[in-house]
Order: structure tokens, then C-alpha cells, then sequence
């Protein structure tokens, strides 16, 4: 990520990834997802760990790139 700070100017083209790893989260998913602000060329990735709940569908109310991994959050950090 540019740091303005040490003169850096991030390019038009910069883009960030939103990586939201899940597990069970239906109860607190969509609050977590509805305060997640992106720009055009951001993008939302979710992550899933094997949910039993309705995580996988809430996520998709907010992003198509949901993904599933094997759990943990270091292992779904990477597949995202």
C-alpha cells in the first residue's frame, strides 16, 4: 500500500483486496460486511472455512467472490 506520508502517490490503477475470512458468522456477517467501503477497482473476497449456517449465503448478498478453504484463518487469508 502507498504511505503518503514518505511521498508515495498510490497510481489511479491501485486497487485493494478485502479479505474476510468466515466460519460460522452468520449472526455478525452482514453488519461486517455493510461497513466494509470500496472504491471502483476494489474488490470484496470472503472466504469460507466450511460453514454449517447460512454464512456462505449471506456473503453472497454482498460479493460474487466467495471462496471456500480449508479452515483457518492463515489458510483462508491465502486462498483469498
Amino acid at each position: 500500500m502507498a504511505n503518503a506520508s514518505a511521498g508515495i502517490t498510490p497510481s489511479p490503477a491501485s486497487r485493494i483486496s478485502v479479505i474476510v475470512p468466515t466460519l460460522n458468522e452468520q449472526d455478525h456477517l452482514s453488519a461486517t460486511l455493510r461497513g466494509v467501503t470500496l472504491v471502483p477497482g476494489d474488490e470484496l473476497i470472503v472466504v469460507d472455512g466450511g460453514s454449517t449456517d447460512r454464512t456462505v449465503a449471506i456473503a453472497r448478498q454482498f460479493t460474487a467472490q466467495v471462496l471456500h478453504s480449508r479452515r483457518g484463518r492463515a489458510v483462508q487469508m491465502n486462498c483469498g
